[in-house]
C-alpha cells in the first residue's frame, strides 16, 4: 500500500487529503489548537478521518485525566519501566473502540510512537535523515512500513508518503496515524503560515538503526524508491523557483 497525505489548510484549521494511486481516498482534520496546552480535553484535540463526502469514518478520543495521570514520571523509569503519554483512543463511526495511538518512553533513551489496532501493535521510530524525516514502522522485529516527509515545507503545508506491506495495509489507520503524528510534531496552530521552511538535520540515538534505507526498494522496487527520492528533490527545487 502506498498513500500520499497532503496538508491542504494550515491557517485557521489543519485539513488533509489522502490519496492512493492518484485518487482521493479520505479527508482528515486536526484541530487548530496546540497539543501541548495542558487544558482542554477531547473537544479541542479530536482528530477525524472522513470519506470523500465528509462522512466520519474514524476519530480520536483524548481523556485529559488519563493523560495527566500518565504524564507523571515513574520513579523507576530510568531502570527500564515505561510510560505512555499523548494517548489518543481510536473510535469508529459506530462509537466502538478501535485501538489507540500513544508515545512511549522506556528507560532514559528508548522513545517511540505506538499504534494499536485490530490485534496489532506497531512501534514507530523517528529519524531525521538530512532533507527528509523518516518514521520506520515495526511489528516486533520486522519492518512493515515507512512514512517519509520532506524537510522542506511551504506555508506549513506538510506532505507525507506512506509505504506499508500488505499484511499491515490498513489505509484508514495509517491515514489517521499520520494526522496524529503531524499534530504532535508539526503543528503550527496559532502561527501565521507564510513562505518556505527548509531544514537539513540528522539524528542519532539508540533507535537510529531502525531506519532501513533499502526498505522501499526491497518491498516496492527500485523505481518506487527513485520516485520517493525525486519527490524529496522536487520539494526543495520548488522552493528555489519561488
Amino acid at each position: 500500500m502506498i498513500l500520499q497525505i497532503n496538508q491542504v489548510t494550515a491557517n485557521g484549521a489543519n485539513n488533509f487529503e489522502i490519496f492512493e494511486n492518484g485518487a482521493l481516498l479520505y479527508k482528515g482534520f486536526a484541530p487548530f489548537y496546540k497539543p501541548t496546552v495542558p487544558v482542554g480535553g477531547d473537544t479541542f484535540r479530536r482528530l477525524t478521518l472522513t470519506d470523500v463526502n465528509d462522512s466520519e469514518i474514524l476519530y480520536t478520543h483524548y481523556d485529559t485525566a488519563e493523560n495527566l495521570a500518565a504524564s507523571v514520571v515513574p520513579p523507576s523509569l530510568t531502570f527500564g519501566d515505561s510510560r505512555q503519554v499523548r494517548i489518543y483512543r481510536i473510535v469508529d463511526n459506530n462509537g466502538h473502540a478501535a485501538g489507540a495511538f500513544y508515545y512511549e518512553q522506556s528507560g532514559a533513551a528508548d522513545r517511540k510512537l505506538v499504534a494499536q489496532y485490530g490485534g496489532k501493535t506497531l512501534a514507530c521510530y523517528l529519524k531525521e535523515a538530512g532533507k527528509k524525516e523518516i518514521v520506520s514502522v515495526y511489528s516486533g522485529e520486522t519492518q512493515v512500513g515507512q512514512i517519509t516527509k520532506p524537510n522542506c515545507v511551504f506555508d506549513h503545508l506538510d506532505q507525507y508518503l506512506a509505504h506499508f506491506t500488505d499484511d499491515f495495509s490498513d489505509a484508514k489507520i495509517v491515514s489517521l496515524f499520520v494526522i496524529y503524528y503531524d499534530y504532535l510534531f508539526h503543528n503550527h496552530s496559532g502561527e501565521i503560515a507564510k513562505g518556505w521552511y527548509a531544514n537539513k538535520e540528522y539524528t542519532f540515538d539508540k533507535n537510529s538503526k531502525k531506519y532501513n534505507k533499502k526498505f522501499i526498494a526491497g518491498h516496492f522496487g527500485m523505481e518506487e524508491d527513485a520516485r520517493v527520492e525525486q519527490f524529496i528533490r522536487d520539494t526543495y527545487a520548488a522552493r528555489k523557483r519561488k
